[in-house]
């Protein structure tokens, strides 16, 4: 059995606050729905959500991720839904009608941007790749969720243009499915009894079309996706802001039907329909700045908030008397109100737009929804498929984590994320980009997390340089097995003042780095203590690669995993001064004013393996 209840990143157990449950009473009552508009807009944002919040269930989402990708038979399949014994449903990536594909592959990417792990982009990798044979894909309006959500989300973090050719590829076959009599894309071939349907699904996937036409696609590509936005608002969006699922069309663009395919009845809102359509106007609007689309999204918003109970997380339903709550609409939705809420013009909407949503993740990062301490393989808990066809109903569902993933990182979008120690090389590396060069300044917050790290290690090399043994790293830090810590010299690790480490003590670092030169001076500020020179204009490790960035940074254990951690890393130029030209390093200590302070003689070198 996997350890999935358990953090594996180092984290402790996390002691759950007590949390309200509104459950099925909340907006029932009456004039509850109006107290809660009117609470919405005057309360101030929310604070109930915080950064370590993020961090814990982020914290958790790696480890979920980590076991999924280990357990998964091949990278020719990927998760869907979750089972009673702790597994996963799969789909095939060849499967031309699925629509899930590129989830699972998009929740890595996330993972890649929590901390530039190579380790994270690596894995995105292997199951982002099986999905190209999707790109010529005709015959489904999904290759949006298939194919922005995994090459989109790989183009955006690495710019290597194989991932932007075959976005270019997919949303030239997206757009073959665009009907000009009607004025939209046509959403699927599978179904016999519909004609030219809209779902308002498809609101997700024409992201696809507007991101082609500013990445070098033709210009119809846009024109396509606003005609079909206001086609879907003239439709399928209701006088109130509630939603039909899906709309029909006979050939001549008048109406053949309407309803709500996945929902109670034809006149009743979908949840996760309504959560589609607050997500894609919010998104269409950011590509076009249309104030219609602007106007679109306070619509369908204002009613999907109306009609919550007390936690936020609405019923798979608004109309429907059986409760079932749906995690996965509350997750899209929270994404898109922190996206939203920045996009607002309004003040007040602003506020209210961005209170709910972090209230929605409080609720979702809560006991009664995140799966820590269950055995599903997913992150949220209380998820519904298709509850009229009696599929994947209160399970974990790939996409709602995928959305939960993207929510955390638009609360914030770098997370001061702990980089904890591994023992493997792989799983050890962080990317600092390759504009570092000349003379840095690096600065990084380490704890120890037990007495004897026994030589663990923060080491920097070239961005181009794969950590595969210690002397890959042309520089490093060590905390050694007597308990101090030591500056990698050139052949040896030396001090200048003997500072020991404690257990779950913090211990600030600077380091002034001059590249070109091949030297580093580095401080340390211990906890309540004054800073001070660890070492002076240390040389680089002669045997490592050649390094032209600091573009790589390394955080190793030699006993166990996460036996420390870094916090804060961050590389920056040097501080200037009034002219402009860049200050030197500071000078050490004269070794009289050693002897004057009663510590041991400066500049003491000790002995390395060839290993470390």
């Amino acid at each position: 059995m996997s350890s999935r209840s358990l953090f594996r990143e180092g984290a402790r157990r996390h002691l759950p606050r007590s949390h309200k449950q509104g459950g099925r009473m909340g907006l029932n009552r009456p004039g509850v729905k109006l107290w809660w508009m009117v609470a919405l807009l005057a309360a101030p944002v929310a604070q109930a959500f915080t950064d370590a919040d993020a961090v814990r269930v982020l914290t958790f989402a790696r480890a979920q991720l980590s076991d999924t990708a280990a357990e998964m038979p091949s990278v020719n399949r990927s998760p869907k839904a979750s089972l009673s014994n702790g597994t996963w449903t799969t789909v095939a990536n060849t499967d031309r009608v699925a629509w899930t594909q590129g989830f699972f592959p998009g929740s890595m990417w996330y993972m890649f941007q929590v901390a530039n792990e190579p380790y994270w982009r690596d894995r995105a990798d292997l199951w982002t790749r099986p999905l190209e044979v999707q790109k010529t894909n005709k015959e489904t309006h999904d290759l949006g969720f298939k194919m922005y959500l995994s090459y989109g989300n790989a183009w955006r973090l690495t710019g290597n243009t194989y991932y932007r050719d075959v976005l270019l590829t997919s949303a030239a076959s997206l757009a073959t499915r665009y009907n000009s009599t009607v004025g939209i894309i046509d959403c699927c071939d599978w179904n016999s009894s519909w004609n030219i349907p809209l779902v308002t699904d498809t609101m997700m996937d024409i992201e696809l079309l507007l991101w082609g036409a500013q990445n070098g696609g033709p210009a119809q590509w846009r024109t396509m996706a606003v005609n079909h936005a206001l086609r879907t608002l003239q439709d399928a969006v209701r006088a109130d802001g509630s939603s039909f699922h899906y709309v029909d069309y006979n050939n001549n663009g008048t109406i053949r039907s309407r309803g709500t395919f996945q929902g109670y009845s034809n006149s009743s809102t979908w949840a996760r329909g309504q959560a589609w359509l607050v997500y894609g106007y919010t998104m269409v609007y950011r590509y076009t700045n249309d104030a219609r689309f602007l106007a679109a999204a306070r619509k369908v918003t204002d009613y999907y908030l109306a009609h919550l109970p007390a936690d936020l997380v609405p019923n798979w339903d608004f109309n429907a008397p059986s409760q079932f709550k749906d995690s996965s609409a509350a997750a899209a939705v929270a994404s898109a109100l922190l996206e939203l809420s920045a996009l607002e013009t309004d003040a007040t909407r602003r506020t209210r737009y961005r209170t709910a949503a972090l209230g929605m993740l409080d609720s979702l990062a809560s006991p009664a929804y995140l799966a820590q301490g269950t055995n599903s393989p997913g992150l949220l808990l209380h998820g519904v498929g298709n509850l009229p066809a009696n599929q994947e109903i209160n399970v974990s569902l790939i996409y709602g984590d995928y959305y939960f993933v993207e929510a955390l990182l638009r609360f914030n979008p770098r997370p001061n994320y702990p980089w904890y120690s591994k023992l493997s090389f792989d799983r050890s590396q962080h990317l600092l980009g390759t504009s570092n060069t000349g003379t840095r300044t690096v600065e990084f917050d380490l704890t120890p997390l037990r007495a004897n790290l026994n030589g663990g290690i923060v080491g920097w090399t070239d961005s181009s340089t794969e950590v595969t043994g210690f002397t890959r790293l042309n520089m490093a830090l060590r905390m050694s097995e007597d308990g101090i810590f030591q500056v990698r010299n050139g052949s040896t690790y030396s001090f200048l003042r003997r500072v020991p480490y404690v257990p779950n003590q913090t211990y600030h670092f600077r380091m002034s780095v001059d590249l070109n030169a091949k030297r580093y001076t580095v401080w340390v500020k211990p906890p309540g203590a004054a800073e001070v020179m660890l070492m002076d204009r240390a040389v680089f490790r002669s045997d490592a690669p050649a390094i032209n960035d600091l573009g790589r940074a390394a955080v190793i254990s030699t006993v166990e995993d996460s036996d420390f951690r870094v916090n804060n890393h961050r590389v920056s130029a040097p501080k200037l001064d009034g002219d402009g030209v860049a200050l030197a390093p500071e000078e050490p200590l004269p070794e009289s004013l050693w002897r004057e302070l009663d510590v041991p003689e400066p500049f003491q070198a000790v002995p390395t393996s060839s290993e470390r």
